[in-house]
């Protein structure tokens, strides 16, 4: 009995000796702070028909993480012909972000177009972004004029034809840059073309002749780098026989 009493208060020792004196396992501590940020960015953007904007966004951490709470920026209700790059992107560690805004063929006037912010801590909110679509610099005046030194370059007629080119502007009327004797067709040969940042023959009907194309201005190589220069690619059309040149309009 008297060893059966010592085996039962040994027990009772090393059973108190792991409760009082083993490592326990603690719990992780959770960061109780809440995350909470502001977004910082220029919300009037000022630009122009065919022209290229970037929208850069700067995000400011308040408390909390971000690491652990990223947040998802997007734009949404764009006007027509307007796109943007890219279309949604998620925020962490570098708290900053950009989109680029590809305005294509848009009217002056001022559109409202919304920068989408999710997060887990605020939810989903709309920002409004005014996109104000000014009217182009008017280049027509600047390119009005004679240039004797024109030429084209012609498939599949592997040749060149130098002539005398005369370019004029419409009262009152923007953008309309008039061309005659392009391709050396004649005086009575006038091509009318849209001018923004770029050039646009419409497609049109002159005579027996239909001719489009699209080409760029720039300034005319020395000693004529005052003035400019145009390069024109068209496409002309006579019955069953077709033309395409890279026209040449210089000094």
């Amino acid at each position: 009995m008297y060893f059966r009493g010592v085996k039962l208060r040994f027990l009772v020792l090393v059973l108190l000796f792991f409760y009082c004196c083993c490592t326990k396992t603690q719990p992780v501590a959770v960061d109780p702070t809440p995350f909470t940020f502001t977004t910082t960015y220029d919300s009037f953007i000022t630009c122009t028909a065919n022209s290229t904007k970037i929208l850069f966004f700067n995000v400011n951490v308040l408390s909390g993480s971000i690491d652990t709470s990223p947040i998802t920026y997007s734009i949404t209700n764009l006007p027509a012909n307007t796109t943007v790059i890219p279309a949604t992107q998620t925020v962490t560690l570098l708290q900053s972000g950009t989109f680029q805004f590809n305005i294509g063929d848009v009217p002056a006037g001022v559109d409202t177009v919304n920068l989408r912010i999710s997060s887990a801590a605020r939810g989903i909110e709309n920002h409004m972004i005014l996109l104000k679509v000014g009217t182009p610099a008017d280049y027509t005046k600047k390119l009005a004029g004679t240039y004797p030194g024109s030429y084209d370059y012609c498939t599949p007629a592997d040749s060149l034809y130098p002539y005398t080119c005369i370019t004029y502007t419409l009262p009152d009327t923007p953008h309309i840059l008039k061309i005659r004797n392009i391709k050396n067709l004649g005086l009575n040969f006038v091509v009318t073309a849209n001018i923004s940042s770029s050039i646009t023959i419409p497609y049109q009907t002159i005579g027996s002749y239909k001719i489009w194309g699209a080409g760029t201005y720039t300034h005319d190589t020395p000693p004529h780098d005052t003035a400019y220069q145009m390069i024109i690619y068209d496409t002309l059309v006579r019955g069953l026989d077709t033309e395409r040149c890279i026209v040449h309009l210089q000094h």
